[in-house]
């Protein structure tokens, strides 16, 4: 969704209220933090961000009414024709996600962009939340449990019984 394909295009939200420090900083002061910050958690390098640009969204936050699953609906059917468009997290696909529910689904999004076709909108779909309820559907459990190793970095594993072949010096 960026016209340079050797480059991306990052989302940071800040988590502010209307009139705070935050909220009123400058749109330069807040690209800054956001760099700095990008920087300190080993992302990118401050001098590798181009550009920036902020959007401040008032009351942001998903709001649960009569017509939500209605309106939800229409904004789902928009943007499904963006081929090029992964959803994710909370404020993405404009429904309550907890953390672990957000992060799989951006760490599923990743593998769809590299060709997966994993349906985001299927995380956290249940009426109650997955750690708190037992899954009604076992298959439906183990297929979650297989998505989440499936995002899992590979970690070496010590072989201490590996056979070793010493030969005597001469």
């Amino acid at each position: 969704m960026v016209p340079d394909d050797s480059t991306t295009c990052l989302g940071l939200e800040y988590f502010c209220f209307e009139g705070d420090e935050l909220w009123t900083k400058s749109d330069d002061e807040l690209i800054t933090l956001a760099k700095r910050e990008l920087a300190l958690l080993g992302l990118v390098k401050e001098s590798d961000v181009t550009d920036g640009s902020i959007v401040r969204m008032p009351k942001a936050y998903p709001v649960y009414d009569a017509t939500y699953l209605e309106a939800l609906s229409v904004v789902r059917e928009f943007l499904a024709r963006l081929t090029n468009l992964q959803l994710i997290g909370r404020n993405g696909m404009h429904k309550y996600n907890n953390q672990d529910h957000s992060m799989l689904t951006a760490m599923l999004a990743v593998e769809n962009i590299h060709g997966a076709q994993h349906d985001l909108w299927q995380i956290n779909a249940d009426d109650e939340y997955h750690e708190e309820s037992a899954a009604s559907d076992a298959g439906q459990a183990a297929e979650m449990n297989r998505l989440l190793a499936s995002t899992q970095p590979r970690v070496p594993r010590r072989h201490d019984a590996l056979p070793v072949a010493i030969e005597p010096k001469r």
